[in-house]
């Protein structure tokens, strides 16, 4: 089954042919795929998921290397896949002309490259490039040369943006060849020399990487890290949860927001060139929650955006980040913001709070292109990096102690003052402070605690809500984050519109009012899905059906021909349909009907001759 949320922003594009009388499910014939010249080799690579984690496997090696001759073909194949995958060609090594970036389900089709031209070829999948590198080594048909051996070396190799590295290379040759020297800085700069020099303005890690090679086919490929950090510290946050009560044990907490603003890049300058939004990661303790607002697509496009670990500019932010890197790429240990556009182009709010933490290398959110997930066109970075912050807390009762979440316990009751400054490691002049109050009690008395009962959650079609709050004499209700307003139990609420929804409630008693919010999130849904027509050219019929809010499942597209339900078994991938039994003559009447998942239905027709 595929990783990504398609069941969210479903998109079922289903493929007619109408040959001698027979309807047949169209395969896409893949665009880098080239017929291997007589006697020239086939190798085949695998992306496979199973328990030691997402990896390329060549048949032949056993590894993410296969070494081939010019002339010889390798096919990358899905059918060992569990989740999602794209094979990206990368340029640090020798260039791929033309570039590689096809976006493959399990079981998807393969992709085929014939390879003429000698050198060293590296690709990855780029959704999961921290462990899925790969490399193809095209030897020169000259079997008497020998390639060249050398090392790199940068200096400094990590600091403050901006930050100017000098590189040096040092190569031989062991048949005497003259050498040349081909840099590539991880960011789209490239220059030529045994030696060079670089500046990184923004922070992020790099691979800088230098191709050395002999003028005969011969090459030898050195990569070296740069680690760029900002001067900046970002907004910070003081928590304590509880805030009052007594005797009190609290737990703090420091909210670190990191923001930026979307710019087309990679594939999107060309085909986005008015992409443009804001976003945002605000890491809390127990709780990441990441945002967008993106405007200037296309009216329904469903889009597919991560969190990635590194920066716009550097290998176009390489992998997803994950929470934990020693367990698999996946929703659960990923942040995903997918969408798909309204009629305008634009994504609207979108939010998600994963339970976790996210750590230091969340540093950019990518949106990739509806029609083929491989190609990215939208990248935020998000700065200030959090990399090297160290969290220094007062507790204002003569204690004190490190880290961005600390415990403390208060012995006597009065009024603190809890201080945490968060600094640069080796750097407190470049610092942030946030304060907050806590007040222990004499008594046991609680602090009221918020309940929200009733009311709707996931995917709903009505436009009214009823909730019952508990857990105070008095309470204090926000909705999609308008200002807070005195509001009663049970708290109804009408004229929803279709999205995303938020109600927040705050109980108060005593004198005393929760310092931690309630919160119930639901989407209003009463709009059917759409079925498009994208080729009503005989004899291929192509429809696609998406809903933005509640998703469709394939059981929940029906297919009439002249009236009757036509039986159809899956063929060629997740998202195709190949009917069981031949038609005869035609003209045809054909209606798709589709239902969504909370009970929303369209039904289009067309005439198929």
């Amino acid at each position: 089954m595929s990783s990504h949320p398609t069941r969210r922003a479903a998109e079922v594009l289903v493929v007619l042919t109408a040959v001698v009388g027979l309807l047949t499910a169209v395969s896409v014939v893949d665009r880098t795929a080239e017929a291997a010249p007589d006697g020239g080799r086939t190798w085949v690579v695998d992306a496979v998921d199973d328990l030691y984690g997402a990896r390329w496997v060549a048949a032949d090696t056993g590894s993410s290397e296969v070494t081939i001759e010019a002339g010889d073909t390798v096919e990358w194949q899905f059918d060992q896949a569990v989740v999602d995958h794209d094979l990206t060609s990368q340029d640090s090594g020798s260039a791929w002309v033309p570039a590689v970036a096809e976006y493959r389900r399990p079981g998807g089709a393969p992709v085929r490259r014939t390879f003429t031209t000698p050198g060293t070829y590296d690709f990855l999948c780029s959704i999961h490039g921290t462990v899925m590198h790969g490399t193809v080594v095209v030897l020169a048909p000259d079997p008497g040369n020998t390639a060249p051996t050398g090392t790199a070396t940068a200096q400094p190799g990590a600091g403050p943006a901006p930050l100017e590295v000098r590189f040096a290379a040092t190569a031989s040759d062991p048949d005497g060849d003259p050498l040349g020297y081909h840099w590539a800085f991880g960011t789209g700069a490239e220059a030529d020399g045994a030696q060079a020099s670089y500046t990184y303005d923004t922070p992020g890690t790099y691979t800088a990487t230098v191709e050395v090679s002999d003028g005969r086919g011969g090459t030898t490929v050195h990569r070296v890290p740069i680690t760029v950090t900002s001067g900046r510290v970002p907004d910070v946050t003081a928590v304590a949860t509880p805030a009052a009560g007594g005797p009190l044990t609290v737990a703090y907490a420091t909210e670190v927001s990191t923001t930026g603003t979307f710019t087309p890049y990679a594939d999107g300058t060309a085909t986005y060139p008015r992409l443009a939004g804001t976003a945002g990661l605000v890491r809390a303790r127990g709780r990441t929650t990441a945002y967008l607002d993106a405007t200037g697509l296309a009216p329904g496009g469903a889009h597919l955006v991560h969190v990635h670990e590194q920066a716009c500019a550097s290998a176009h932010g390489g992998a997803h980040f994950r929470f934990d890197e020693t367990r698999a790429f996946g929703a659960e240990n990923e942040i995903w913001l997918p969408f798909t556009a309204d009629a305008a182009g634009r994504s609207g709010r979108i939010e998600v709070a994963p339970p976790l933490r996210a750590g230091a290398k969340a540093v950019s959110i990518v949106i990739h292109d509806p029609d083929n997930p491989a190609r990215r066109i939208g990248c935020v970075d998000l700065v200030p990096d959090t990399a090297d912050l160290s969290y220094a807390w007062d507790f204002g009762d003569g204690t004190t102690a490190t880290g961005s979440d600390p415990d403390h316990a208060y012995a006597a009751a009065g009024s603190y003052l809890a201080t945490v400054t968060v600094s640069r490691a080796g750097r407190p002049q470049a610092a942030a402070s946030s304060t907050v109050r806590v007040v222990v009690g004499a008594t046991t008395e609680a602090v009221p605690q918020t309940g929200i009962a009733g009311g709707p959650a996931g995917v709903v079609r009505a436009r009214r809500a009823t909730f019952r709050l508990t857990g105070g004499e008095t309470f204090s209700c926000r909705v999609d984050g308008a200002g807070w307003r005195a509001c009663t139990t049970p708290l109804r609420l009408a004229g929803l519109r279709d999205g995303r929804h938020r109600l927040e409630a705050r109980a108060a008693a005593a004198g005393r009012t929760d310092p931690t919010p309630a919160v119930r999130r639901w989407s209003v849904d009463t709009t059917a899905p759409t079925v498009r027509l994208v080729d009503g050219r005989a004899p291929v019929l192509r429809f696609a059906v998406r809903d933005r809010l509640s998703g469709v499942r394939r059981a929940d597209v029906v297919l009439r021909v002249d009236g009757r339900v036509v039986r159809a078994t899956s063929a060629g991938g997740p998202h195709s349909l190949t009917l069981r039994r031949a038609l005869g003559p035609g003209p045809h009447a054909v209606v798709v009907a589709a239902t969504d998942a909370v009970g929303n239905r369209r039904a289009v027709r067309w005439r198929l001759r």
